[in-house]
């Protein structure tokens, strides 16, 4: 995690399976950020490999509480945009978007954005293109 908020763009362990290594550099080539289902282990065991999680209920961001403004702007937020490139997608003030951006984290309960990216992962939030296409 203190790599991902001094800003990498992802972590994959080296005992990852091929398929989930591509499916990886795609999301973190596309903007995205990589964490294994491992990073989310609350406890210091072994880590828990991807194979043995079982696949998150699929959820929105209005399900953990967030406004249709807050969504379009995590969905931007995910991407690894900054304050003002969202401000410019979403002609919103920066004011404006670092309200938004301080109540996604307070919804999640989280301090930075890498965090929030995690905790989404572990919520199995998904954002989609309809979130972006709300914005526009």
């Amino acid at each position: 995690m203190r790599a991902i908020n001094d800003g990498a763009m992802g972590f994959i362990p080296k005992t990852s399976k091929t398929e989930v290594l591509i499916a990886a550099l795609r999301l973190v080539f596309s903007g995205g950020v990589y964490l294994p289902p491992s990073a989310f282990s609350m406890h210091s065991g072994p880590m828990v490999t991807e194979s043995r999680l079982p696949a998150p209920a699929t959820r929105s961001p209005r399900d953990v509480g967030l406004t249709e403004r807050q969504a379009q702007v995590l969905a931007l937020l995910v991407q690894g945009k900054s304050n003002k490139l969202i401000c410019r997608d979403l002609r919103l003030s920066e004011g404006t978007v670092k309200v938004h951006v301080s109540a996604i984290l307070k919804a999640l309960n989280v301090r930075s954005r890498a965090q929030a990216i995690a905790e989404l992962s572990r919520r199995g939030v998904v954002i989609d293109g309809s979130t972006l296409n709300d914005a526009h």
